[in-house]
């Protein structure tokens, strides 16, 4: 029995330095973060907030707890500010407030004695916070206060001269955009503002470019108003989904933390497999699926499953680069499965208008087949290795894990059977956390009425306001970074950057739908190394998905194409967060970790030209779709066997080659000839027969040999 715990599980202790808060400042943390958390509990359920009020709110606290706890520079700790620097901040924040909101003034006046002295004020304060430590954040707190603050207070004048905006309009977008990109710079890192700032310069000299992407050109007032005051700009897609969704899930995978379910999702994979050649790689893939399947974060699946499994991988002989890349890759297959696959399942929900509950049925099996791949990956290197399972002596059996962990299983049926019902996914989420807690609850009192005993995690009110402040914490990496990627984004919408890139993107394929995946792949590699998933993925089908429109892919395969190939910055060195992460587990090296991952995850290239070339998404043709499964699901074996070169022995180079023919064949379309030879049925055939042939002739020379 573990001892009882009443602390919420720390999904990612390492955002910024809000583990080091101490008094007032730690409460000043804490106290937005459950804010944030309650607002988002009641806009997914009972209640229902104006879209201004509930982009501003998640916008504004997440903006200032991230410039709170989100170093300007890596490595540094933290220093409580002193009374100088939150004197220079407030100095700073009322001159400026009172001089931007006196800018439509001076269209009819002269700057007066006081607009002069305010800015002089604004100007002595800046110089000051320059020599106090962390000053500048709280200038920059006190900015954002002012921009969001003033979006929300103004929203319906806003709207009012929409497209005639005032010079304080004006200021206070740019004093919004500033601070977008600081803090998607510090939550990420500089390449998303670094593109953020070069997609202004491009609408700014857009005749400066070459003809197939150039375009009249945007002044600067016209660029700054729309990034802010447009719904393709700060408040766009990515902030909408953001808010409305992601949130409501990141706290739903704080709360199965707290309650037991990570590790049951954990403990029961590991009474069925942890035995087998290789168990505790088995047993990351099967929780990261489950768990990342929920919680819709890599990153957060990673540090929750991986602190368990990483270790349990290398105790059993797994190289250090090969158990971080297991989790990693494993971790990656969860973002891919529904019901939540991380935020891009809403972002394709909210951009191709096809309801949820289609895509996350239509993108179950190609996930199952990734997890498919990377399970047999790990069996044949651990049969390569002679890497064994865990001992018996420390396994439990399956049907006692069950027996005292099934009721975790319900929250997730809840969210599903709320899904199925067709209920949106923030509300299906709510009513699965009110599940976990009420589950919590009643065992509590059939504890005390001693017919039960009483939870190792007893999710108390204390532990519920704790559960809060992770999950907002673990939210500020990927939200921090969605009003950066809205100035991208924004800027591709301004000067039609998508639909020219779509155009040249099918002239340099010409017209070939197999070298235009090609050419976005590609595109995704290179984007994937500046952008997190989502933004990548986000970039990426503004980019390209026109291309796939005029090539005649249908909508809902065009943003599962992009949304797979964007999911290699989690695999691709040199910026491979995914990868970094879990080689710091694993106490390995990142860069041969993240290359490791990128060989165990070639299947993220494969699945999407099934998905440009086969029926294996279309209900209208079950039985085409039904036959594209079952061989691609072969396919999947002897990809795994040849990219491990290993199937029951290491194979021969003749029979690493035949293992690809027999993979690639088990691929082709059904509905295409074979150089009017042979229809592409007829060689899934023969792909299946050529793996099995091989399977017979190693178990044959294994025996003999």
């Amino acid at each position: 029995m573990q001892p009882l715990s009443t602390e919420p599980a720390e999904s990612d202790t390492s955002v910024g330095v809000a583990h080091q808060l101490t008094g007032f400042w730690k409460f000043a943390f804490q106290a937005p973060a459950v804010g944030l958390g309650l607002f988002a509990l009641w806009s997914a359920g009972p209640g229902i907030a104006e879209d201004h009020i509930h982009l501003g709110v998640f916008t504004l606290v997440t903006w200032v707890l991230a410039l709170l706890v989100l170093p300007m520079r890596k490595g540094v700790d933290w220093h409580t500010p002193s009374p100088l620097a939150l004197g220079l901040g407030g100095l700073f924040t009322i001159s400026v407030a009172a001089a931007v909101l006196r800018f439509d003034l001076l269209e009819s006046q002269e700057p007066a004695a006081l607009d002069f002295m305010l800015w002089i004020c604004a100007a002595a304060a800046l110089a000051g916070a320059l020599r106090v430590p962390r000053a500048l954040d709280i200038f920059m707190i006190g900015l954002a206060c002012l921009s969001i603050g003033y979006f929300m207070w103004e929203y319906r004048n806003l709207i009012e001269r929409a497209g005639a905006w005032t010079k304080t309009d004006f200021a206070i977008a740019a004093i919004a955009t500033v601070i977008a990109l600081e803090v998607a710079r510090r939550a990420l890192g500089p390449w998303i503002p670094g593109i953020g700032i070069f997609a202004m310069i491009y609408a700014y000299f857009g005749d400066y470019f070459p003809e197939a992407i150039a375009h009249g050109g945007v002044d600067v007032e016209g660029i700054i108003d729309y990034i802010l005051y447009s719904q393709d700009g700060i408040f766009g897609v990515m902030t909408n989904v953001m808010a409305q969704f992601v949130l409501i899930f990141i706290f739903l995978g704080a709360f199965m933390q707290s309650s037991g379910m990570g590790q049951f999702f954990i403990e029961f994979p590991l009474s069925i497999a942890g035995r087998s050649a290789g168990g505790p790689a088995k047993v990351s893939v099967i929780a990261s699926a489950i768990f990342g399947s929920i919680s819709g974060s890599s990153l957060a699946n990673i540090v929750s499953t991986g602190s368990f499994t990483i270790p349990l991988m290398k105790r059993v002989g797994f190289r250090p680069i090969v158990a971080g890349a297991v989790e990693n890759t494993a971790s990656l297959g969860g973002q891919l499965l529904p019901p939540v696959m991380g935020a891009g399942v809403f972002v394709m929900a909210e951009i191709t208008g096809v309801p949820y509950l289609e895509i996350i049925a239509v993108a179950a099996v190609p996930a199952l087949l990734y997890l498919l791949s990377i399970g047999m990956i790990v069996h044949f290197e651990a049969k390569k290795q002679g890497i064994e399972g865990l001992p018996e002596t420390e396994m439990r059996r399956p049907g006692t894990v069950f027996r005292e962990g099934w009721f975790h299983l319900l929250p997730f049926v809840v969210l599903l059977g709320f899904l199925i019902k067709g209920y949106s996914p923030d509300w299906c989420a709510f009513m699965a956390i009110l599940s976990v807690v009420a589950i919590n609850w009643v065992r509590i009192g059939l504890a005390k009425l001693k017919f039960a005993s009483l939870p190792n995690h007893v999710m108390t009110l204390p532990v519920i306001l704790k559960t809060l402040v992770t999950g907002t914490r673990n939210s500020l990496l990927v939200g921090g970074a969605a009003g950066a990627v809205g100035v991208i984004v924004g800027m591709i919408a301004m000067t039609s950057l998508g639909l020219k890139m779509s155009l040249l993107l099918v002239d340099l394929a010409g017209g070939s739908l197999f070298l235009t995946v090609a050419l976005v792949a590609l595109t995704s590699l290179l984007l994937g190394m500046a952008l997190p998933i989502t933004a990548s993925y986000l970039v990426l089908v503004v980019l390209a998905g026109p291309a796939f429109d005029q090539l005649g892919v249908p909508i809902l395969a065009a943003h599962l194409i992009v949304f797979w190939l964007s999911q290699d910055s989690n695999i691709t060195p040199p910026v491979c967060l995914g990868a970094f992460v879990a080689a710091s587990i694993a106490q390995a090296d990142p860069w041969k970790t993240g290359w490791m991952s990128f060989r165990f995850a070639k299947m993220l290239y494969v699945i999407p030209l099934l998905f440009a070339f086969t029926p294996i998404l279309n209900f209208d043709d079950p039985a085409g779709a039904a036959w594209t499964m079952a061989t691609a699901t072969v396919g999947a074996l002897a990809f795994a066997a040849w990219t491990m070169g290993y199937l029951h022995r290491t194979a021969s180079k003749v029979e690493w080659i035949l293992l690809a023919l027999a993979s690639a064949m088990c691929f082709l379309p059904m509905n295409i000839s074979v150089a009017d030879l042979a229809p592409g049925y007829a060689v899934n055939i023969a792909g299946v027969a050529l793996l099995a042939t091989i399977s017979l002739w190693q178990r044959k020379t294994l025996r003999n040999g």
